[in-house]
């Protein structure tokens, strides 16, 4: 029975039915299908809740065990232990008590801390964006002198000094936007789709299997 149960075509069969209910949904109007198919993305939401509290249980042992052994910087973890279990009670979906997303304590968390920090992180990451694009831009060929025109023209479009010395950088910016980088967008965009359909295929007909210990048979 053991072996049974350790046979790798079970949990490609279970892919291969959820994935289905899920799909012929939205071709085929089949009422069953259907209650089904809601009824897994109930479950769904139920299986990303219980990855989301692993994730904090996660960082909780990661910083307690820094703690413990006084590691270089464990007071940061202090802090952000201290700030994780505040921010949670006080963002509790319980109005009855004053609790939730109105609650005076997350609001001041939310607006005067988690924001500020994220504007850092994109505030420090910009430099190195900066250094990338100058790597990126330097004109050794036609393409990589066309993408460095049409970047300092965009750049242009975006500076209000630019555009005060001349509008015309704003038309072309727009220009820019509008046809050539939406028409490469559509062609990710399909490409991604593309590909993605080939990997459902292979994940239906059992050729990937990756996500099963390794892709081991």
């Amino acid at each position: 029975m053991s072996e049974t149960l350790r046979r790798i075509e079970i949990p490609i069969a279970i892919t291969i039915i959820c994935t289905l209910l899920q799909i012929i949904p939205f071709y085929i109007q089949v009422e069953p299908l259907e209650t089904l198919s809601d009824t897994f993305r109930s479950w769904m939401i139920l299986v990303a809740t219980c990855a989301l509290f692993m994730g904090v249980a996660s960082l909780g042992m990661l910083h307690s065990k820094k703690i413990q052994r006084k590691v270089v910087g464990w007071q940061f973890s202090v802090l952000t232990i201290i700030s994780m279990i505040i921010i949670m009670l006080a963002g509790l979906p319980i109005p009855e008590i004053g609790l939730g997303d109105k609650n005076p304590v997350f609001d001041f968390l939310f607006k005067n801390v988690l924001t500020p920090l994220g504007a850092t992180m994109y505030s420090i990451i910009a430099f190195f964006i900066t250094s990338a694009a100058y790597r990126s831009f330097r004109a050794r060929s036609v393409e990589a002198t066309i993408v460095l025109v049409a970047g300092i023209f965009m750049i242009c479009s975006n500076a209000p000094l630019m555009t005060s010395a001349w509008p015309g950088f704003v038309e072309i910016g727009d220009w820019i936007f509008s046809v050539p980088n939406m028409a490469t967008m559509r062609a990710v965009i399909i490409g991604n789709a593309l590909g993605a359909i080939a990997l459902a295929m292979r994940v239906l007909l059992g050729k990937e299997r990756g996500y099963l210990r390794g892709g081991e048979e």
